[in-house]
């Protein structure tokens, strides 16, 4: 009772007295909206084996080793080999897996995984000139093809240190961030599960744990070779994009952190070390290293202003930028209104000037991890959150901070369609796919990329499980500019970080807050007039449709009845401008309007519309 009489006081006292109280305050402004229809979740194909059919030779074979009545789902290899452009389908029939040059078994071996006859089979591919990539192999029945006598599971093991070896699979760790990694924080007495090998005369260990026993090995068997994992990339990957690892992250923001991305690129090196003229969706539009990603939070009534001179640095930079927009339209104990008239003009006039706009919620609140989801029907004007505190509200709900939004946005930005949000603080509900996903956005940026430990874009997983991806993807902000001793004073800092993305192919997402627009902006022209030419520099929602194209995209290389010549296939389900293929085999002409790169290894396709399906005839080089 004295609790609900005191959050009333504090209400009454928020809308300017008790008799100004009703369902929306008196200070809530007229503002425009557009409706937000309520979307229902849609479940893609639940079944492996159908989404990722086999369709052409130079496919990896995944051969998902324990479908069971409680199956682990291959999402992490999924995300794994997507976002590298790895071409993959997945089998439970291991002749059909046999059948392609590159397999990987996911996600175990035990003595109930194959027969002796189905072992023998293995050994046979590998001697052959198979390749196998393997993870937990458990079954005494494979100890001599994979190379070890014996292994330990403990959930003890917190660190993990490549060792000094020339193997194909190492070759793009070449920073000390890569070739040592933190599996959990020490602070945690027991983390994630791994398997420590020991290993007999014939394998190399490529990688050790802290306690001395073997995280990755390899063993040569005739023409073939095999790699085994002794941990699970549900852990390193999956359960850190999730951001339910273990506080793996050794940083929290403006750092090279690449401890999920180390698995996506050795994986990367194992295809492009044993793929028979492999090709490769690359990660960056038109040929491109990387991408910088350019983003400004607009979270304070003095913060419109400046963006506009943002805005023009940028356009004199040839850049463009995202500004993710609080639309505050009520008073509460952090701060007053502001989403009024004078500052949507400026909004206007970015919009206009070719900057894209995305969400930053209503009352950008520290405890938005904490709100409910709601009922997915709050609206503008009715739906009336205050926050109480730093980190407490009333009256707030995940779906309200999401939707209205959204509905204010589109409603007072002639031509705005908000497809991106960013939280408040950064803090994130389990629950923000479901309500993103629902309100009819298509991309987030409410994690930092040292937190997750991955600096590439990702599906973001439906409650931020180990199931389903839901229709969100995330882009991980990699630079901000708030942590001490500031931005200004970070630029070399910064751009150190970015080179390191760039050696990957990653991407890099900068957030700097248009508080001011004299020492930010000039540190962001410096790092702008730096930046090499192969890096894009753009905005977000631009570089994210890129992205969500690139992860739907349908392809296929055949050979033809010439061997220097091959057909690619590719089918766009959404417009796209820059797709770019990598190439093993030197090209030396292409035809349907593609665009050659100078090294004949790299090919540019035309701008694809909805829909559209565009055939090349490549000839290669003799």
């Amino acid at each position: 009772m004295k609790q609900s009489l005191a959050i009333a006081v504090l209400v009454s006292a928020l809308c300017g007295g008790g008799a100004g109280w009703t369902l929306t305050c008196e200070t809530t402004p007229v503002l425009r909206t557009k409706e937000v229809p309520l979307l229902e979740i849609v479940h893609q194909h639940t079944d492996p084996l159908r989404q990722f059919p086999e369709s052409f030779p130079l496919q990896v074979a995944i051969l998902w080793t324990n479908p069971g009545p409680v199956p682990e789902n291959p999402l992490p290899l999924v995300h794994s080999l997507k976002e590298m452009g790895i071409p993959f389908f997945i089998t439970q029939d291991l002749p059909q897996a046999l059948g392609h040059r590159l397999v990987i078994l996911y996600p175990s071996v035990d003595s109930r995984t194959f027969t002796q006859p189905q072992a023998d089979q293995l050994s046979t591919f590998v001697r052959q000139g198979g390749f196998i990539f393997a993870q937990n192999v458990f079954w005494g029945g494979l100890q001599n093809l994979f190379g070890f006598r014996s292994y330990t599971p403990l959930r003890t093991r917190h660190h993990l240190a490549f060792s000094a070896t020339k193997d194909p699979v190492t070759k793009y760790l070449n920073r000390p961030e890569e070739r040592e990694t933190q599996l959990g924080s020490d602070r945690f007495a027991e983390i994630i599960w791994t398997n420590g090998y020991v290993p007999d005369g014939g394998a190399e260990v490529l990688a050790h744990f802290d306690d001395g026993s073997a995280a990755l090995l390899t063993n040569s068997v005739g023409k073939g070779k095999v790699y085994l994992l002794g941990l699970s990339l549900l852990d390193v990957v999956l359960r850190s994009q999730n951001n339910h690892d273990y506080e793996a992250q050794r940083h929290y923001v403006n750092n090279f952190e690449p401890g999920a991305d180390v698995w996506l690129l050795v994986l990367r090196a194992w295809y492009e070390a044993y793929g028979e003229n492999w090709v490769r969706l690359a990660t960056i539009p038109g040929g491109q290293r990387s991408a910088l990603l350019l983003s400004h939070d607009v979270d304070w009534e003095n913060s419109f202003a400046p963006g506009l001179e943002f805005a023009r640095i940028e356009k004199a930079n040839q850049a463009n930028s995202t500004f993710f927009i609080q639309t505050k339209y009520v008073d509460d104990a952090n701060s007053n209104a502001f989403f009024f008239t004078a500052r949507l003009d400026i909004l206007r006039q970015l919009k206009a000037g070719g900057s894209t706009v995305g969400s930053h919620s209503i009352i950008h609140s520290r405890g938005f991890n904490k709100f409910e989801l709601g009922s997915g029907h709050e609206s503008y004007p009715s739906y009336q959150p205050h926050g109480l505190g730093f980190d407490t509200a009333m009256g707030a709900t995940v779906f309200g901070e999401v939707r209205v939004s959204k509905e204010l946005l589109d409603g007072e930005i002639p031509g705005q369609d908000t497809t991106f949000f960013r939280a408040g603080h950064l803090r994130v509900p389990i629950s923000l796919p479901e309500a993103l996903e629902r309100s009819g956005y298509q991309f987030d940026s409410s994690f930092t990329a040292d937190d997750v430990l991955s600096n590439f874009p990702f599906a973001l997983p439906r409650e931020l499980g180990f199931e389903e991806d839901s229709e969100i993807y995330e882009f991980p902000v990699t630079i901000e500019d708030e942590e001490s001793p500031g931005f200004a004073k970070r630029v070399p800092q910064a751009l150190q970080v970015i080179l390191a993305n760039a050696e990957n192919g990653a991407v890099s997402v900068v957030l700097i807050h248009s508080n001011e627009s004299i020492f930010k902006a000039a540190a962001e022209q410096d790092l702008l007039r730096q930046l090499p030419s192969d890096i894009v520099k753009t905005d977000m929602v631009t570089f994210a449709k890129f992205w969500r194209a690139r992860d739907r995209l349908q392809w296929s290389l055949t050979a033809t009845s010439v061997p220097t010549q091959g057909v690619l296939q590719v089918n766009s389900e959404e417009s796209v401008i820059g797709l770019t293929f990598e190439f093993q085999r030197p090209i030396a002409t292409v035809t349907g309007g593609a665009t050659l790169f100078p090294d004949n290894r790299h090919l540019v396709l035309p701008e694809l519309s909805p829909g559209q399906s565009v055939s090349l005839h490549i000839n290669y080089q003799h």
